[in-house]
C-alpha cells in the first residue's frame, strides 16, 4: 500500500539466544537476494542463553542492547524465538473444518479438550494453531497446535522492550527451525519430505515434514551425555571406546525417535537427516555421529551457505565454527507484520507462520492506517506548496516592479555584502588562532609522549611482554601484549598512576588464552607544559 513511499524498516531484527551467546541479524529487503545486511554475535557467560530468562534477565537485556547497537540495526521492529521446551506443541487430527469455521469454533474454551483430553485448563496460556491439511472428502483436518504460558511469553516480550527493541513477532523456536530449513532448500527438494535432528542442550528433537504432515519426537539424551557434548568442544580428538559408546547412545536415541515417527505416525522413511546443532563447534559432533545412522546419511544443514554477509560482520559468523547454528535465526528473520499485505509469492518461503504476540494484528492494522494517513498528509502538503508557489509566481514580479521594493532590495544586498566581508575576515582570524592553538597542543602532547616513552621500560614488568604500542594525537596511548597472570596486568595499571602518567585508572581489557593472558590498556596521558 504505502510501503514503497514510506518504508521505514523492511525486515525485522531477529534475536537469537544461543547457549553461550546472543545474535542479532537482519535480512536484506530484496526477497530474491539472500543477503544479511547486519549480523552481530555477543558472547554470554557459560550457558545462560538456554536458561530461564528471569534468572539472567538484566544481563541478557544489556547484551542484546549492546549487540543491536553494534549492528546498527535498521529500525526497532524485532522478533525473538522462544525455546521449544516452553511450549506445548501437538499435531491434532480433527474432522473436516474450513479455515473460517475452525477459527470461529476454536474460540470456545472446551473446543480443544474435545479432541485431546490433555488440552484442558488452557486459561492463562496463549494458544495458536495452523491448519496444515484439510480434505472434505476424507472428513479430516490436520492442525498444528501450540500454546505457551502468558507469564513466559511476557518475559521474552519484556527482554526486547527493555533492550530498546519493539517486539512485533514472537515465535516457537521449533517453527523458526522448520522455516529456516524450508526457506533454504533447493527448488528440487521443496516438495520432498525432510527430517531434521535439532541437537540442542536440554531439548533435542527430531522433526519431520512431508506434505500435509508434521511429526515431532523428543530425543532423550541423558544429562551425563549432555554434559559430555558440552565437553566435546574441548576435546582434541574424538576416538576410543569411550567416545564410541557416547556416539552409539546418542545415535540410538535419534534412530528410535525416527522409527517411532515412521511406524506410528506413517512418516516416510528418510534417506538422509539434516543436523542442526546449537553448540559452538561442529567438527567433533560430526566425528562423533558420523556413520552411526545405518542407511541414513547425516548432513549438516548450513543455512548461511551462499548467503551474503557484510565484510565487517564476518568475524561474528566465524565466532561459531558451526554453519548450522543460524538456521532458526534465519527462519525467524523471514517473518514480519506484512503491513503491505504481500502475497506468498513475493515473500520468503515458509511452512509455518504463528505469531504468539497477540497484539500483532492490531499493530499491523494501525501501521496500515498510519501509512494511509501519511499519504493523505503528504498530498495536502503538496497541494499547499503548489498553491503557495502559484500565488507567489503571480504576485512577486508585481511587487519587484515597484520603486520602493527595488530600493529595499538594493539596501538589503549592500548590507549582505558588508556582512559577508566581515564574516570572511573573522573566519581568517579564527583559522590563524586555531592553527596556533593546534601547534601549542601538539607541542604539549609531544612532551607527554617523550616522558612516557622514557619511562616505558620501567612500566612493563619482566612477567609481561609488550606486543603493540599506539600513540594518538589527542594524547591517548594503547598498549597490547601478553602477561603470565592477571595480577601482572593489574601491576601495569597501578604503574600508570604511580608514575603520574594519568589522573584516571587506565581502561584495561584482558582475556585468558591458555596459560597466558592477552591484555589491552588504554589511557589518556596528563599533559606536560
Amino acid at each position: 500500500m504505502a510501503g514503497p513511499l514510506f518504508r521505514l524498516q523492511e525486515r525485522i531484527v531477529a534475536v537469537k539466544l544461543h547457549p553461550d551467546a546472543v545474535s542479532v541479524l537482519q535480512l536484506h529487503a530484496d526477497v530474491e537476494k539472500w543477503h544479511l545486511e547486519r549480523i552481530v554475535t555477543w558472547s554470554l557467560e557459560n550457558d545462560i542463553g538456554r536458561q530461564p530468562v528471569q534468572e539472567n534477565y538484566r544481563f541478557l537485556v544489556d547484551q542484546i542492547t549492546a549487540a543491536a547497537g553494534e549492528a546498527a540495526v535498521d529500525g526497532v521492529d524485532a522478533g525473538i524465538s522462544v525455546p521449544a521446551n516452553l511450549f506445548d506443541t501437538r499435531v491434532l487430527t480433527l474432522p473436516y473444518f474450513s479455515e473460517e469455521d475452525l477459527l470461529t469454533d476454536a474460540q470456545e474454551p472446551e473446543f480443544w479438550e474435545e479432541f485431546d483430553p490433555e488440552l484442558s485448563g488452557l486459561e492463562g496460556r496463549v494458544i495458536k494453531f495452523q491448519q496444515i491439511y484439510a480434505s472434505e472428502n476424507e472428513d479430516r483436518s490436520v492442525v498444528l497446535f501450540s500454546s505457551i504460558s502468558e507469564v513466559e511469553l511476557n518475559r521474552y516480550r519484556g527482554v526486547l522492550l527493555d533492550s530498546n527493541l519493539l517486539p512485533v513477532f514472537i515465535e516457537n523456536e521449533l517453527f523458526s527451525l522448520l522455516n529456516g530449513v524450508y526457506s533454504r532448500l533447493p527448488p528440487e527438494d521443496m516438495f520432498k519430505p525432510f527430517c531434521v535432528f535439532h541437537l540442542c542442550p536440554g531439548s533435542s528433537m527430531v522433526v519431520g515434514y512431508t506434505r500435509g504432515q508434521i511429526c515431532m519426537q523428543k530425543v532423550d539424551i541423558s544429562e551425563f551425555d549432555e554434559a559430555l557434548l558440552l565437553e566435546l568442544e574441548e576435546v582434541d580428538e574424538v576416538s576410543g571406546d569411550f567416545w564410541d559408546e557416547v556416539g552409539i547412545r546418542i545415535s540410538e536415541q535419534v534412530k528410535q525417535a525416527i522409527a517411532f515417527m515412521v511406524e506410528e505416525q506413517q512418516f516416510p522413511a528418510p534417506d538422509k537427516i539434516y543436523l542442526v546443532s546449537e553448540h559452538k563447534l561442529l567438527d567433533n559432533t560430526l566425528a562423533l555421529l558420523e556413520g552411526r545412522f545405518d542407511a541414513m546419511l547425516m548432513v549438516p544443514f548450513d543455512a548461511l551457505e551462499n548467503v551474503g554477509v557484510p565484510n565487517a560482520h564476518t568475524k561474528y559468523v566465524d565466532y561459531f565454527q558451526n554453519g548450522t547454528v543460524f538456521t532458526s535465526a534465519l527462519g525467524l528473520a523471514t517473518q514480519g507484520l506484512n503491513v503491505e499485505a504481500k502475497a506468498e509469492g513475493s515473500q520468503h518461503r515458509k511452512l509455518i507462520s504463528m505469531n504468539f504476540l497477540e497484539a500483532a494484528p492490531t499493530m499491523c492494522r494501525n501501521r496500515q492506517l498510519a501509512a494511509v494517513n501519511r499519504i493523505l498528509s503528504t498530498c495536502i502538503i503538496v497541494i499547499m506548496v503548489l498553491s503557495g508557489g502559484l500565488l507567489g509566481f503571480n504576485t512577486v514580479p508585481t511587487f519587484l516592479d515597484t520603486r520602493a521594493a527595488s530600493q529595499q532590495y538594493d539596501a538589503a544586498r549592500a548590507d549582505a555584502n558588508t556582512q559577508s566581508l566581515r564574516r570572511k575576515i573573522n573566519e581568517k582570524k579564527l583559522a590563524e588562532i586555531s592553527a596556533a592553538n593546534t601547534k601549542v597542543q601538539s607541542t604539549v602532547v609531544n612532551k607527554s609522549f617523550n616522558r612516557f616513552l622514557e619511562s616505558l621500560p620501567a612500566l612493563i614488568p619482566a612477567e609481561a611482554e609488550l606486543q603493540g604500542l599506539s600513540l594518538r594525537e589527542d594524547g591517548t596511548v594503547m598498549l597490547t601484549g601478553l602477561a603470565t597472570s592477571n595480577q601482572v596486568i593489574n601491576n601495569i595499571k597501578q604503574n600508570f598512576k604511580a608514575q603520574k602518567f594519568t589522573s584516571r585508572d587506565p581502561k584495561v581489557t584482558s582475556r585468558r588464552d591458555g596459560e597466558l593472558w592477552n591484555f589491552s590498556i588504554s589511557a589518556s596521558l596528563l599533559r606536560v607544559n
